[in-house]
């Protein structure tokens, strides 16, 4: 399911104990309510959304959230993962506001220190300076030169990266966010700028009009800010105490003047524009059911370039066997299948192989294709284990994309279902 993102006007914050990829903080234990009910709004939100997220999305902003049908399992531990998909970001450190009685306050700092990789993932278990049972979350992204908020706390780091955003808007262009559509909805995009060129469907190999190469040449001769700043939707209340495994994975892009190209849709999403980027999110509630020697697999789709994509395992060329598909087909947002599959040990799968290789198609025609060697060790995940649960996570442009820019390429980022407890 995606969601749109916050203005920075909203600012707050909490304090954090985070963990990089699968070394993770330990949650305390609580009591847990039944269900999820009662958990308000998704911050941010639009419209519903389809059938095919593991959140549906609520009618409108502060309206409760509405439980899939086929999200079951009994409440336990609370977590929190969060995956840097940002398409046009290099290190990225993560910043939150509290939201209590209507007031945002920024507190902790910058996480992790030095900035989280492309494709990596943090998970927190527990929130210092949050009630969990009552306090909203909102995430913020500062990607950039770093070292400049060494030292500073989130409240610091934020207005510094606003500041700088805002000098950019003072010379003509701007760092911004883009709106979203929902999950098998209308593809009606909210917040989309307009398009430059006049030569052709930017992103689909057109070429630009006058207008649109004079505005790129601009940009080519600017130097992309020092720092950039963005909000993603927020947790509602109560959401982190809700005793679910909760993934929220940054996407899109960020934008500014710099960042701009003839493919640059292709790589941001058809809403991107470099003032306003297209910076999005994509929630999903993890499945943690697992089956004894058997590997659980589920794949989520937060590549917001990417129309409808199939994942599937594939073995090397002398491998015995065949692929074996994880998804045939499903669009930006849906985290399938829905109920794991656990029919086959991690053998089957090849994830420990090094010769075996996830590949993402497009209508039956592999055209992405990463060994799980290279995703387990950006996850940190030494191996696969049977009676755990797991989430392929495709993030990037395009998978079809295969000109360079300002963009990363299209990759799978891979997160535990149920972070280990250390």
């Amino acid at each position: 399911m995606r969601i749109s993102t916050l203005s920075f006007g909203l600012v707050g914050g909490l304090s954090l104990a985070p963990s990089c990829s699968n070394n993770h903080a330990v949650l305390e234990q609580r009591d847990q309510p039944a269900a999820m009910g009662g958990m308000g709004g998704l911050a941010g939100a639009g419209g519903m959304s389809g059938s095919g997220g593991a959140l549906v999305r609520p009618p409108a902003a502060g309206a409760p959230a509405v439980n899939p049908s086929k999200m079951t399992e009994p409440p336990g531990r609370s977590v929190f993962t969060l995956v840097h998909g940002i398409v046009d970001a290099d290190l990225t450190a993560f910043c939150f506001a509290r939201v209590r009685d209507g007031e945002t306050t920024l507190v902790g700092s910058p996480v992790p220190p030095g900035g989280l990789a492309y494709g990596q993932s943090l998970s927190f278990e527990t929130l210092p300076g949050v009630r969990s049972e009552t306090d909203g979350v909102v995430p913020y992204v500062i990607t950039g030169e770093l070292s400049a908020i060494d030292g500073l706390d989130c409240a610091k780091a934020v207005a510094l990266a606003r500041s700088v955003t805002a000098a950019e808007t003072d010379e003509g262009g701007a760092a911004g966010q883009g709106g979203a559509r929902g999950e098998g909805g209308a593809n009606a995009l909210a917040g989309a700028g307009g398009r430059e060129s006049e030569g052709g469907t930017p992103g689909e190999g057109g070429a630009p009009g006058g207008a649109g190469a004079n505005i790129r040449a601009e940009a080519a001769a600017a130097a992309p800010p020092a720092l950039r700043v963005g909000a993603l939707p927020g947790v509602p209340a109560g959401t982190l105490a809700a005793g679910y495994s909760m993934l929220e994975v940054a996407a899109g892009c960020l934008g500014a003047k710099a960042f701009t190209a003839a493919r640059e849709a292709a790589a941001c999403g058809d809403d991107y524009t470099p003032e306003r980027g297209s910076l999005t999110a994509e929630v999903a509630l993890l499945s943690r059911a697992t089956s004894e020697g058997m590997l659980s697999m589920q794949a989520l789709h937060a590549s917001h370039a990417s129309g409808d994509l199939g994942v599937r395992s594939v073995p090397g060329s002398r491998d015995g066997g065949g692929a074996i598909t994880i998804v045939d087909r499903f669009g930006e947002g849906a985290l399938r299948p829905r109920d794991p599959r656990t029919m086959l040990p991690v053998q089957s799968w090849g994830a420990n192989a090094d010769t075996w290789s996830v590949n993402a198609s497009v209508n039956s025609v592999d055209y992405a294709s990463e060994p799980w060697s290279v995703i387990r060790e950006r996850a940190g995940i030494d191996e696969l284990e049977n009676g755990r649960g797991y989430t392929l996570v495709a993030i990037g442009p395009s998978a079809t994309l295969d000109a360079t820019g300002f963009w990363h390429r299209f990759t799978f980022a891979l997160v535990d279902n149920d972070p280990s407890v250390e």
